[in-house]
């Protein structure tokens, strides 16, 4: 826009901005609550990130994505059915909702979640996939589908081809359009690369964390091949194992997270008879936030595993029986020791936000905590540990 002859370069700026495509697998969406399209991070990353001047971002979910969300969350509202129906009888009063209306309650819950969060639907041409290929990878076990006894892989394989069709259509320079596919499944990620290998505008990433840096970095002042090696940089620099200058045993974050946060678990546990147990940790990678100056701030999540329990009663009828009979006879009698019975496991999720210099030489330098803050706690999930490092108990 010109004005008495002087350009707003800041509009010019924001006329043809680049945009950023991301594509969501259903592994990254899930979340326990039956209500819930979408998991509580995901709803977090799309709203900080969804008014940028410099960066369009249109976030998509595949049709067979949904279709799956909705067979996840109908069963689990299956499963909240039977309390709801103990709640009807105890109030004497009828809430309308059985199986019958279910479908329409979920159908509104998924509509209302992209709503929400603004997610469009990625539907599919099924002409222009090549089916013969597809059964053939089928019966050989190849990517997408996995090996084994059963076949595994079609719903893998529509969301892969629906992926490649939203790049097929999109433009394939950098600076103009990106395109992010976040899904923990390695044979798929396979299957997409064999089509797209020369594509330099495709990311593909594991975890949300990941796609959160990347964001970050291309609203900064600071190029993606720098952010890349600087956050290779940052990993060892925050922790690296028995190196006790990693920020991590330097500034004893372990200790800390005690000290803050001692109580939080124990809240959750409201009878006298259960027990807590803090087991292993974990550290993820390091998530770039931003650049000021020469100062980069970053955020690190530390998880740790957790358990509730408590002892099962041993002194069944049997055991009470066996008891006298060896009082009688005069013999000793060994009391059996009670049973472990797990309530709860789970992981307890904590964020370190740090910073460090960014020196002349593209070096790390400086590093500083900033805060430590308790996020919550979520269920134990083996996929969820892979992006992190073990840190020992």
């Amino acid at each position: 826009m010109r004005k008495n002859n002087y350009v707003d370069v800041n509009f010019m700026a924001r006329k043809n901005p680049p945009k950023l495509l991301v594509i969501f697998d259903t592994n990254v969406l899930f979340t326990q609550v039956a209500s819930d399209l979408v998991q509580s991070k995901v709803k977090r990353i799309i709203s900080e990130n969804s008014s940028h001047h410099d960066l369009v971002i249109k976030w998509y979910l595949p049709e067979v994505v949904i279709g799956e969300r909705r067979y996840q969350m109908l069963n689990k509202a299956k499963d909240l059915l039977p309390n709801m129906q103990k709640l009807e009888r105890l109030l004497g009063h009828k809430f309308g909702v059985s199986e019958e209306t279910l479908e329409l309650h979920v159908d509104n819950a998924i509509k209302k979640g992209r709503e929400e969060c603004g997610l469009e639907v990625a539907s599919i041409d099924p002409k222009k996939i090549d089916w013969e290929d597809l059964v053939s990878r089928s019966v050989s076990r190849t990517p997408p589908f996995e090996e084994g006894d059963k076949e595994k892989g079609f719903r893998d394989s529509v969301i892969g081809h629906t992926f490649l069709q939203l790049h097929k259509n999109a433009p394939s320079t950098p600076s103009v359009c990106r395109l992010a596919f976040v899904s923990q499944d390695k044979i798929l990620k396979t299957y997409i690369s064999e089509f797209t290998g020369d594509s330099k505008n495709i990311r593909m990433f594991d975890n949300l964390d990941e796609l959160e840096s990347l964001i970050n970095t291309l609203v900064a002042t600071i190029p993606e091949e720098l952010a890349s090696i600087l956050k290779e940089k940052a990993k060892t620099l925050f922790f690296e194992e028995e190196n006790d200058k990693s920020l991590y045993y330097k500034e004893a974050i372990k200790d800390q997270i005690k000290t803050m946060y001692p109580d939080k678990l124990n809240a959750r546990i409201k009878h006298p008879a259960k027990h807590l147990s803090i087991g292993t940790s974990w550290v993820a990678n390091p998530v770039f936030i931003k650049k000021e100056r020469q100062r980069i701030y970053w955020t690190t999540s530390i998880k740790r595993d957790y358990e509730i329990y408590h002892f099962g009663d041993t002194e069944t009828p049997s055991t009470i029986h066996q008891s006298k009979l060896a009082a009688l006879a005069g013999r000793r009698f060994r009391t059996p020791v009670p049973d472990k019975v797990i309530d709860s496991v789970g992981k307890e999720i904590f964020e370190v936000h740090w910073s460090t210099n960014l020196s002349q030489a593209q070096n790390l330098t400086l590093p500083k905590i900033e805060k430590i803050l308790y996020v919550g706690t979520e269920p134990t999930e083996e996929a969820d540990e892979e992006p992190f490092k073990n840190l020992f108990s």
